[in-house]
């Protein structure tokens, strides 16, 4: 039984301090304007807290939360303002969008150890309720064991994944197909599935963690696809989309905390499936790896020089593999399976404010065919992967994931 939301409070905090008159407007680059209009979300979620005498004081809380919000927007000063013809920010202090949320009847550690994604929904918005102009909302829920959980929705228009705010999709019904898991890989599954990739002639290649599960999840879909129907799988194409930071990449690097979309697509393409390769087993877990590897090379400084000019690298990219003229015209089919890593990002360490780290961090569900977030976790040497794809393509992958549990000493 679904539980209902209980919004107590919905107000806009401004920053501590007003921005200056030479701040107010702000552009958005080529890459932001072209950055697809949709909200992303990060759940942090927080073990109680007591008080000396084992109660819990939500209201302290929660103004200390909303200090240190009006605080932090004095230096992310675009996310207080308003998202104007998709192409700049009124940087008009107007506010970020507060909710508080309170969930006496449920317990943080249910939540966790039961995680079911699309159930996480209700601790973040899926949009700002002010309009879609406001680039974020961010939504604190407490629960009644006295855990907490801070859920953040940020305009992919303003920033990418990298912004940390504290020291994506429209919302409507999931399509009745798609459905959300999540993986976990732990170090040993890890170390598996690198050996998976090194086997035979390859012992000296050394996939990243990233690589690995990458290389795993486009595997178990491509066996997936071909499944489905045998006799088409000549004419279908499989392409891996990696969103990449790239601060360190350009020439000079950007610095590390460098606000807005500082992304690029790393694409990896196999080719088409020939009766040879099934003879051997179709594409391998090296393969794949490898390609993937290949495609994010490719995002070297050449490509970040392309990218100074913002209408030479959008003629670039129309001249790339996915925009072959043969998936226009029928004789072959694209599919594609988008991955974003956050594993990288510092999660569970700069958001401490008074009550400890983050006992765990989470996105949420999103109606996005074939779209996967790779998370870190706690331990620093795992990734956990929230997968969206249709329910009987993601069949493929918990047999694959099963099979790997099964083979762990």
């Amino acid at each position: 039984m679904a539980t209902p939301v209980n919004i107590v409070t919905t107000e806009m905090i401004k920053p501590s301090y007003p921005t200056p008159l030479h701040l107010k407007k702000l552009n958005l680059s080529f890459l932001d304007q072209n950055a697809p209009s949709f909200y992303f979300h990060v759940i942090l979620y927080y073990e109680a807290y007591p008080l000396n005498d084992g109660s819990h004081n939500y209201a302290e809380t929660s103004l200390k939360l909303k200090q240190s919000l009006s605080e932090a927007l004095v230096t992310y000063y675009p996310l207080a303002g308003r998202i104007r013809d998709t192409c700049w920010v009124d940087c008009n202090d107007a506010g970020a969008e507060y909710l508080e949320a309170h969930f006496p009847d449920i317990q943080l550690s249910d939540v966790i150890e039961k995680c079911e994604p699309k159930r996480l929904n209700k601790y973040v918005p899926m949009v700002p309720r002010g309009g879609e102009d406001i680039p974020l909302s961010v939504q604190v829920n407490f629960f009644g064991c006295g855990g907490a959980a801070i859920g953040l929705c940020i305009s992919h228009k303003v920033t990418d994944a990298t912004f940390h705010l504290f020291p994506t999709p429209l919302p409507g019904a999931m399509p009745e197909n798609i459905v959300t898991k999540r993986y976990v890989f732990d170090e040993a599954k890890l170390v598996m599935l690198k050996n998976f990739a090194t086997v035979g002639p390859y012992k000296e290649f050394n996939p990243t963690r990233v690589e690995a599960v990458t290389a795993f999840i486009w595997k178990s879909f491509i066996d997936a696809v071909i499944n489905r129907d045998k006799n088409k799988a000549k004419n279908i194409l499989f392409a891996a989309m990696h969103a990449m930071d790239i601060r360190s990449r350009a020439n000079p690097p950007f610095p590390p905390y460098y606000f807005g979309n500082a992304c690029a697509q790393a694409t990896a393409l196999t080719e088409k499936e020939t009766d040879s390769r099934k003879e051997e087993g179709g594409f391998t877990y090296h393969d794949l790896a490898v390609k993937m590897r290949d495609a994010i090379r490719k995002v070297d400084v050449d490509y970040m020089k392309r990218m100074e000019d913002g209408d030479n690298f959008l003629k670039y990219l129309s001249t790339s593999e996915v925009n072959d003229p043969c998936f226009k015209d029928g004789r072959t089919t694209i599919e594609i399976c988008m991955f974003s890593s956050w594993s990288r990002l510092p999660l569970y360490d700069v958001a401490d404010y008074g009550w400890g780290k983050p006992v765990w961090v989470s996105t949420i569900a999103v109606p996005v065919k074939n779209m996967i977030v790779l998370l870190g976790t706690k331990t620093g040497n795992g990734i956990e992967a929230w997968v969206n794809m249709p329910k009987e393509d993601i069949a493929f992958i918990d047999t694959n994931y099963h099979l790997i549990s099964s083979m762990m000493p």
